[in-house]
């Protein structure tokens, strides 16, 4: 049995899904301890029981330790790959965070399956679903992963009940280097309001604009929008994706942004543009987001490199567990703008 240390760096959650996905990979049998114990409210809490529930559904094995506040959990995820199903997470749990865990392993093992997942796609502390429909699975998909995300329903903070559909496909991960970015020839702003008024994405689009102006960007945007008459979520939400497109691998990248409860429109767009152009302006392959989100893929499928705007806590805690799961060494240099990481 491996065993992780989930106090190392940060000592979030991150760590326990990052063992997670690599024990799916390699079907080891992983233990985890000192889960979340800095934390005000240490040890597994909803989501993180409902990231394991649903692997173990996906990939069969065994999970032991599986309660609220266990500091301590170890899996086996030894067994066929399900090829449909469906899961509630009966919260607004983070459906972009159960799905890094998930995609990355179905891939290395050659899987091909269907999923349905209800919870939450648009919540805090986690990725948005178009950031995930757009980011991230444009990304995944240069390593030979074919991947379709359908957002049936959005779902929001404290009911969830948004609903994604996914369709994985693989025939074995591609090894490649994420490492140049060219000239950025598109740039997709989307807006999200749900159940609120439609002035809200007026705003927040329009600090975007001027933003990108000021760079001279603005004649590359193409502007989405999903406003309140043309879809049905549940409960109230807004949320903000900037991102542009590298030519050369086809990946996009930037950031998104979460609307809430006292939060003005205009801020949500300036947190979002501000990311994309963090990613913009270092000149790296992938924004810091995508930087933790790859390691899985590049160290499953042999090494490799890439280049991101920062290096990140978040980082550090996949090539940690990376280290001890896999046993792949990894080499870091600082740039002028940028970072690169290698995976040996």
């Amino acid at each position: 049995m491996i065993k992780i240390d989930g106090s190392y760096g940060e000592g979030g959650g991150q760590i326990l899904r990052y063992a997670a996905c690599f024990a799916a990979a390699t079907q080891e049998e992983i233990s985890v301890y000192n889960i979340r114990v800095k934390r005000p409210n240490p040890g597994l809490r909803p989501q993180h029981l409902a990231t394991l529930n649903i692997m173990k559904k996906i990939f069969g094995g065994e999970v032991i330790g599986a309660r609220i506040g266990s500091t301590e959990v170890s899996f086996n995820f030894g067994g066929e790959i399900a090829n449909r199903l469906s899961y509630n997470v009966g919260t607004a749990g983070s459906i972009s965070l159960i799905l890094q865990s998930i995609i990355p392993a179905i891939a290395y093992r050659k899987g091909e399956t269907y999923i349905r997942l209800i919870g939450g796609t648009d919540v805090k502390w986690s990725p948005t679903i178009d950031y995930m429909k757009y980011a991230y699975i444009s990304m995944a998909k240069i390593f030979n992963v074919n991947l379709e995300l359908n957002i049936v329903r959005r779902g929001y903070y404290p009911k969830g009940g948004g609903i994604v559909d996914i369709y994985i496909k693989s025939r074995g991960l591609r090894q490649v280097n994420i490492d140049k970015r060219g000239e950025v020839d598109e740039i997709i702003v989307k807006s999200v309001v749900s159940n609120l008024p439609r002035h809200i994405s007026d705003r927040q689009i329009s600090v975007v604009k001027k933003k990108l102006l000021e760079k001279n960007l603005l004649n590359k945007v193409k502007i989405l929008e999903e406003l309140p008459d043309n879809h049905g979520a549940i409960g109230p939400g807004v949320s903000l994706l900037v991102v542009g497109k590298n030519p050369i691998y086809n990946i996009y990248s930037g950031g998104d942004s979460l609307g809430e409860k006292g939060k003005p429109a205009e801020k949500v767009g300036e947190e979002a543009v501000e990311r994309f152009l963090e990613w913009y302006i270092s000149e790296a392959a992938l924004d810091k987001f995508q930087s933790d989100m790859v390691i899985p893929y590049i160290a499953l499928s042999g090494g490799g490199e890439y280049t991101a705007p920062t290096y990140t806590k978040h980082m550090e805690s996949a090539l940690y567990v990376m280290k001890q799961i896999l046993r792949k060494d990894f080499m870091i240099e600082k740039m002028f703008n940028k970072y690169r990481i290698k995976i040996k």
